[in-house]
């Protein structure tokens, strides 16, 4: 029984060290850019780019597609 647990175990530390690496400020300043660019470079949604670069490359890093629809 003991040894079940300590398998359990291994396999929720081997979970935590398996998570994506958060992006970089740098990385999501380039991403905002480039956001930023794409929609024509209009001044006021800034944050709005920021965000929606943060949350594409987190998604990136975990694995799966960033969402390109907005």
């Amino acid at each position: 029984m003991k040894r079940r647990i300590r398998q359990a175990n291994s396999a929720k530390e081997e979970a935590k060290t398996a998570r994506a690496v958060p992006p970089t400020v740098e990385e999501i300043r380039q991403r905002a850019q480039e956001i930023f660019l794409a929609r024509g470079g209009a001044p006021g949604k800034e944050l709005d780019d920021w965000l929606r670069a943060e949350q594409e490359l987190k998604k990136e890093s975990a694995g799966a597609n960033p969402d390109t629809t907005q």
